[in-house]
């Protein structure tokens, strides 16, 4: 990393480390605008260009998205030499506000520069925090550098942190740091280890912490280990978040226990917990793999109606995708149309399978006009390998 810094050609314009007052003058005329640039801009250059130019709005630096997007597209291009500089801009364009002494305002750089993969930047700009006190240290900035180590594997550095930092801060860790613990021995797969934290864990574990272990389980298809952390989290008498009916229906589901599955959803709607996305479609591809399409439609349409979230192409394309394996042509049919006017692209599996099925039945003309809609939906390569599936139809 240290290369970045030492090698000329990567020397930081003066006019980034600018103090001058004086706003530079934004060539978008709203923030939109902007996001839409930055979301399309493929040249890392220009893109850091435009963030420069447009870090000066208030709206621009309030969005976090777009901040996380532009480093993320920049250490994509492996120009890291780009993100340091904008992030080191971002310290000397913020040393006379109100941000500057906030806590909030380097732990987002430290984590802006996590995403990036440049652990050493973000330990840096953390002991400019803890060093130069620029403003009070908390137990968020201690997550925070347990979270760099996390999302960057550096588990054994994770480890020795959580032992030694608390003391150099004089903070003290509560459930939420010894999440981030019990989140790294899952990560490492280190299943018992986690179970061995999570008993001896100097506070009471929350609903987040039986979530983890309940992923945990859940990821490793051990049923009955997931089914006693449940036991635990009931005992206890602990409420279950949308995460924990998340994790549960997923488990049901797994198991071909869709109908229970879909009793949890009623309850936790009936409790007022608000379903993701997520949950209707695990419980819709789960009616898909049993074969049970008229359920998998029915919670479709209550996905609709609740109106808390609105299907996604992932939803319809489950759905298509089993129409044609259990033969349902006409209603697969009726569906790709629906697929083709949201501009969705349907997956060219589940196509090649209806094309094929309709003129098993009989039915070509529909046959060649899913063809020919398919055909004006498509550019480029998508549209090139949708023709040399069309050669092989039987059309």
């Amino acid at each position: 990393m240290a290369s970045i810094f030492k090698n000329p050609k990567l020397a930081i314009p003066r006019s980034f480390f600018s103090t001058q007052t004086q706003k530079p003058n934004s060539p978008f005329p709203s923030f939109k605008a902007a996001k839409s640039a930055i979301i399309a801009e493929k040249d890392p250059e220009k893109l850091a260009e435009i963030f420069q130019q447009c870090s000066h709005l208030p709206t621009f630096t309030r969005h976090r998205p777009i901040y996380l997007l532009s480093i993320r597209k920049l250490a994509r291009a492996n120009r890291l030499d780009l993100v340091d500089r904008l992030l080191q801009a971002q310290k000397l364009h913020s040393q006379n506000a109100a941000a500057f002494k906030s806590e909030g305002f380097w732990i987002r750089l430290i984590m802006l520069y996590s995403n990036a993969g440049m652990v050493p930047q973000a330990l840096q700009t953390f002991d400019d925090l803890s060093q130069k006190r620029y403003s009070n240290v908390s137990e968020k900035s201690l997550c925070a550098i347990l979270t760099v180590y996390l999302n960057n594997g550096m588990f054994e550095q994770m480890h020795d942190s959580f032992k030694t930092m608390p003391g150099k801060l004089g903070v003290k860790p509560t459930v939420v740091s010894h999440n981030l613990i019990l989140k790294a021995f899952v990560k490492e797969n280190k299943i018992e280890s986690a179970r061995e934290w999570f008993e001896k864990m100097a506070v009471s574990p929350n609903i987040d912490t039986y979530n983890i272990l309940l992923g945990a389980y859940l990821k490793n298809g051990d049923v009955n280990g997931f089914d006693g952390v449940m036991k635990e989290v009931m005992k206890k008498g602990l409420e279950g978040n949308v995460t924990t009916y998340n994790l549960r229906i997923s488990r049901l589901c797994n198991s071909k226990e869709c109908a229970r599955a879909k009793k949890l959803l009623d309850e936790m709607v009936s409790k007022g917990l608000k379903p993701n996305a997520a949950i209707y479609n695990t419980i819709i591809d789960g009616y898909c793999r049993i074969g049970d399409l008229e359920s998998a439609r029915k919670v479709l349409d209550k996905m609709s109606n609740d109106g808390y979230v609105s299907p996604c192409s992932f939803t319809y394309f489950t759905l298509i995708r089993s129409m044609v394996k259990e033969g349902e042509f006409d209603s697969a049919l009726e569906m790709s149309t629906g697929i083709i006017k949201k501009k969705w692209v349907p997956p060219f599996d589940a196509m090649e399978g209806l094309v094929k099925g309709l003129v098993e039945r009989s039915k070509s003309e529909e046959a060649k006009q899913v063809v020919e809609k398919m055909k004006k939906r498509l550019k480029g390569e998508a549209l090139d390998s949708w023709g040399k599936i069309e050669a092989t139809l039987p059309l």
